[in-house]
């Protein structure tokens, strides 16, 4: 049934490309109408012409659906590996980990249209499951974000920002394969008429698997079993990954109403359904074979999300807008554990069960038109249930995340905004339960009330400038105080948990310039750096392993972009990231950092080629090796281990015909390089996709 659907929807596609459109009319290619609009109540300042002063006093990079589709990315994760400043790694749970300025996931605020999109146990979900097709921009902001945004943004925001009709009716299918049954269909509609407006995306995506490098040399493993000893195995053997295939189905729909240019109110939905197999790490995995058994060998047999939201915004005066969401997102996860490398007898799921419920409520006000004043308000309720095993009922806990914010933005001076905020922020757990069983028999025996902590909150100011000099110069700079509150892994993990975290804090700071030379070139470059206290680690001394509040690690360095435009049909674009990352804790056994390579450089071509009218997009990314493991306070003797560094350039062809259609060839990692992001987790190899796509 499930090798049909490409089949299936193959055949829609097809079909879509004889049935017209009412009143689409005839396509001019001279003057082709907009098809779609970024979703503008998906940001979070209120709507206006001009870009809010917070957005340009740190560095803010921003990737269109036309670089996405250039760079051939299929989901989020995928578009974000080609930002500066941006790293994205797959390891663990066939799950990519994406990181700003070496700062992991769970401590960046990641948002769809404005609504935070996480599971409250460790802070981050699989930002691969999100396709793009629907995305029209994502927005990434680092350092030092407006405070509107409210807690756990210190490492910075991700938006991502879906699309809405523009006017006329617009339809679109999208087909695409590669080798060992991946495929992907998209099908698209979406129409304005009148006040009323709609939008609707489903997308299919599978595979049985992914090709590994040529290069790739297979090595024995370990796999330990507890109780049960440690034997010896070859635990991938190259050729394509084994237990990485996939599965996922999406679906988008947008419906919105604008009555007049001052008011627009929209009700969004998502589904999100993945099937997905976990590859073991080629270096070890552990299995705990008794009840409640677990194992590293485990397939995802279900990873669901969906979520409904209802945003609006209103003039209410002419000094006075008010935008407001309510929103419920729904998270559903079962991890099915294996015996061993042969994945045929199963021997445990376990299945988290998370939702969050909240609303944000942002007023702008504009006494007088060089001064605005914003305020904001967010509030959620997050519940997460857990169980280890199917016989075991389910484990609750439930928190509070809060923020009242207010910032001011001052332009009095020509070509000088000044922007001032400040936001109270804090968390609050107001049930945490655990599950007890036998330690001989792993029958269940009780469920118990833990200890909660008190209400955990800050006070965090920021303060930014930007100044644009006659020569369209442009000089910027911010300060900001950030938090991240503990998570409730953190917090009530069986080994590692302690309730008496506190919030992670940072002081970040950002200085830069940036310049356009007229239609040839332009050109930006940043001094950040974050000084973060209380950092969460499991490495202090004498604490037998247990989370502390107890790092001091320190990030600096620098971000460069720019892009070179020297022939009409040919743009030029580089990107380099210098991260220098020290731990400055008390007893600490090294001042080096796991995870945090030092640099990055992204380059990327895009050239049309004359009189055969075909695009050819270049994209490459060079990443420096960094310290997967390092000696620690609590294992002063450990083994210093690197990932090694890696180069990967990703190659893209496109013909547009008859007026409607493209068709593509991608080639991943032209090269075949291999290397690993993450140490025992290969990358992909050399891999290639065909596409066809069709515009109605």
């Amino acid at each position: 049934m499930k090798k049909c659907i490409p089949i299936f929807l193959g055949t829609v596609l097809a079909l879509l490309t004889f049935i017209p459109i009412a009143s689409a009319g005839a396509s001019d290619e001279t003057n082709v109408p907009e098809e779609y609009k970024a979703f503008d109540l998906g940001e979070i300042y209120v709507t206006a012409e001009k870009i809010p002063a917070s957005k340009k006093v740190t560095v803010t990079t921003e990737i269109t659906a036309e670089e996405i589709k250039a760079t051939n990315s299929r989901t989020v994760a995928e578009a974000l590996s080609y930002v500066p400043g941006v790293i994205v790694s797959g390891g663990r749970k066939n799950q990519p980990s994406v990181q700003i300025r070496g700062l992991d996931q769970s401590m960046s605020l990641i948002l769809i249209d404005g609504v935070p999109y996480y599971e409250t146990n460790y802070g981050k979900l699989d930002l691969n499951q999100i396709p793009v097709d629907n995305i029209a921009k994502i927005e990434v902001i680092k350092g030092d974000s407006s405070v509107l945004y409210g807690p756990n943004a210190l490492a910075g925001v991700i938006n991502i920002v879906t699309k809405k009709p523009a006017g006329k009716p617009t339809a679109e299918g999208f087909l695409e394969v590669g080798e060992h049954a991946t495929s992907k269909i998209s099908l698209t509609h979406g129409m304005k008429t009148g006040m009323l407006n709609y939008w609707l995306n489903y997308a299919h995506q599978e595979s049985a698997g992914w090709r590994m490098s040529d290069d790739f040399d297979p090595k024995p493993g370990t796999i330990v079993k507890k109780p049960g000893g440690t034997t010896q195995a070859v635990l991938e053997d190259g050729g394509f990954r084994n237990n990485s295939d996939f599965r996922t189905d999406s679906f988008w729909a947008k419906i919105g109403l604008e009555p007049n240019p001052d008011s627009e109110y929209y009700l969004n939905f998502h589904y999100i359904g993945k099937e997905k197999g976990v590859p073991p790490s080629t270096v070890s995995e552990t299995v705990f074979p008794d009840r409640p058994a677990f194992s590293g060998f485990a397939r995802i047999t279900r990873y669901d999300d969906w979520g409904i939201d209802l945003s609006g915004q209103q003039k209410v005066t002419d000094m006075v807008t008010m935008k407001a969401k309510l929103f419920y997102h729904n998270h559903l996860d079962d991890y099915t554990s294996f015996s061993d490398q042969t994945y045929r007898d199963e021997i445990a799921v376990s299945r988290y069960k998370d939702y969050l419920v909240g609303g944000i409520l942002i007023a702008d006000i504009r006494p007088v038109d060089w001064n605005i004043v914003r305020f904001g308000f967010h509030y959620r309720g997050d519940s997460h249930k857990e169980r280890d095993a199917s016989y075991l009922p389910f484990a609750e806990d439930f928190s509070y995340t809060g923020s009242v914010s207010m910032e001011n933005e001052f332009d009095r001076v020509k070509n000088l905004s000044v922007v001032a905020g400040v936001s109270y922020d804090w968390f609050r757990v107001t049930e945490a339960e655990r599950n007890s069983t036998d330690k001989d028999t792993g029958d269940f025996l009780n469920q118990t009330d833990l200890e909660k902590p008190g209400t955990m909150d800050e006070f965090n100011p920021m303060i930014g400038a930007t100044y644009t000099l006659d020569d369209a110069t442009r000089l910027f700079g911010s300060i900001a105080r950030k938090v991240r509150f503990p998570t409730l892994s953190q917090l009530y993990s069986t080994k590692s948990g302690n309730i008496g975290l506190t919030a992670e804090r940072s002081i970040n700071y950002t200085l830069g310039i940036s310049r356009a030379f007229g239609s040839l070139a332009n050109a930006g470059a940043a001094f950040f750096l974050y000084d973060i206290s209380d950092f969460i680690s499991r490495d202090a001394p004498g604490t037998e392993g247990i989370y502390r509040n107890y790092a001091k690690i320190r990030f600096s360095g620098v971000e460069v972009h720019g892009e070179v435009y020297p022939l009409k049909d040919l743009i030029l674009r580089l990107g380099y990231t210098y991260n220098h990352a020290r731990d400055r804790s008390e007893g600490r056994v090294t001042d080096n950092v796991t995870f945090v390579p030092e640099h990055k450089v992204d380059v990327g071509l895009n050239y049309t080629v004359p009189y055969i009218v075909t695009l050819v997009n270049l994209t490459g990314v060079y990443v420096s090796d960094s310290y997967n493991q390092l000696p620690t306070p609590q294992k002063p003797d450990q083994e210093s281990i690197k990932t090694g560094d890696y180069f990967s350039m990703n190659a893209r062809v496109s013909k547009s015909f008859l007026k409607r259609y493209e068709a593509y060839i991608a080639i991943n990692n032209i090269f075949d390089s291999d290397y690993e992001s993450e140490y025992g987790f290969p990358a992909p190899g050399r891999n290639f996709y065909v596409g066809l796509s069709v515009k109605l």
